[in-house]
């Protein structure tokens, strides 16, 4: 009899989708990714991401070494591992914020610890690399049906269906797959926000806001919100480092550019107008110090964005079965502590490594997926108490500042 092999259908191709698909690839696990925009570049998705340890080892268990090489290289360099700082920019003691780390400074070798700070497309881009084929765009995923022999059926909302052993909903906070597995697990708004741009480093930005704020991550406590500012300065052209890293990976130009985030309450941050974030940003930083201020007036208005922070308990299905998530689609937090992401990597690594004892050691798929989501909702749950523990911090200490 002819066995066909372990297939699984992966919904969302952002950076857990992704870098589960790495490592099903790694494994020599059959998959597909279904992903609902057109292009992978067709909206705007932030900035710069935080990396921490738990996430580089997780990416470092899925990547080929090469690739994992050229994320390490294509993160930005700093001198700096970090400054707190007031409005006029004098430094103070800042709250005690566990999940944050310092970061990985110019000097480290590829194998120190330290986070590490990515332009959030350009990891994109790496973790696409080789997956060629196997990424569908354009395929907004609207239900699944089991049929009679436990296989899972995808059907889009162009009419088309996939068939699987697996459908993974990898498709963020306002994940459909979600809707449908635990329609009763919905994220929702924690009462803050962020707002969040960036400025490129041209000469005359470096001349305005100061070659100390150029170097490494700052972090400005300020009229009852946190801002924070990384330079995001690459060792080189980052199209020459991927021919030079590895030669069938392509990445986008980056200029270097210093990224920056407001996070705090609703009642801080949200503009009455929400179509005018930039007159907003320069009312809520009307009395930093000019320095500050320079970073707002060069930054280009189309790269303004603003984000309802929202938090979810751990979803449940009750269902054991062909059908699990990850990251955001079964358990956003806030970003305050840092740890969205990671968690969402650390996911895709653990779900890879308990997939193969599917195919490896023949195990039942339904007590495997049980395994991994009894995993995922304990590191989960730490990760959203750490998260806002974090945000409750933050908003604290501002609270005292002002």
């Amino acid at each position: 009899m002819n066995m066909q092999p372990f297939h699984v259908s992966i919904i969302g191709a952002g950076l857990g989708g992704l870098c589960l698909a790495q490592g099903l690839k790694r494994a020599g696990i059959s998959f597909d990714i279904y992903e609902k925009d057109a292009l992978s570049h067709s909206r705007k998705q932030g900035y710069r991401i935080r990396i921490n340890e738990a996430g580089q080892t997780a990416l470092s268990r899925c990547l080929p070494q090469d690739l994992y090489a050229l994320f390490l290289q294509s993160c930005a360099i700093t001198g700096s591992p970090g400054k707190l700082l007031n409005p006029d920019l004098v430094e103070i003691a800042g709250p005690d914020v566990d999940t944050w780390r310092p970061a990985a400074t110019e000097d480290s070798a590829e194998h120190e610890v330290g986070d590490r700070s990515a332009n959030r497309m350009t990891l994109r881009e790496v973790l696409l690399g080789r997956l060629g084929e196997h990424v569908h765009f354009d395929k907004a995923f609207s239900r699944y049906e089991v049929d009679h022999d436990e296989k899972v059926i995808a059907i889009f909302n162009d009419g088309s269906s996939c068939r699987s052993d697996l459908l993974i909903g990898a498709d963020g906070v306002n994940s459909v797959v979600r809707k449908q597995w635990a329609p009763d697990a919905d994220a929702g708004y924690t009462g803050s926000s962020c707002i969040y741009g960036k400025t490129v480093l041209s000469n005359d930005v470096r001349l305005s806001v100061g070659e100390d704020l150029c170097d490494g991550t700052s972090v400005v406590f300020a009229n009852g919100v946190t801002f924070i500012l990384d330079a995001m300065i690459f060792r080189e052209p980052l199209a020459a480092l991927a021919a030079r890293v590895s030669n069938d990976c392509r990445l986008t130009p980056v200029d270097n550019y210093l990224y920056w985030a407001f996070i705090g309450p609703d009642s801080r941050l949200v503009p009455e107008n929400s179509g005018d974030l930039p007159s907003h940003v320069a009312y809520l930083t009307r009395d930093w110090h000019r320095r500050l201020r320079a970073l707002f007036e060069y930054s280009d208005p189309d790269t303004l964005a603003m984000m309802r922070v929202r938090s979810t308990r751990v979803a449940d299905s009750g269902k054991e079965g062909a059908v699990t998530l990850l990251g955001d689609a079964v358990h956003a937090m806030s970003p305050a502590g840092g740890l969205g992401a990671n968690t969402a990597l650390q996911d895709a690594a653990a779900l890879a490594a308990f997939l193969s004892d599917v195919v490896a050691q023949r195990k039942p798929l339904g007590s495997v997926i049980s395994s991994y989501e009894t995993d995922m909702r304990v590191r989960a749950l730490e990760a959203i108490h750490a998260s806002e523990q974090s945000a409750r911090k933050l908003f604290e200490f501002n609270a005292m500042k002002r």
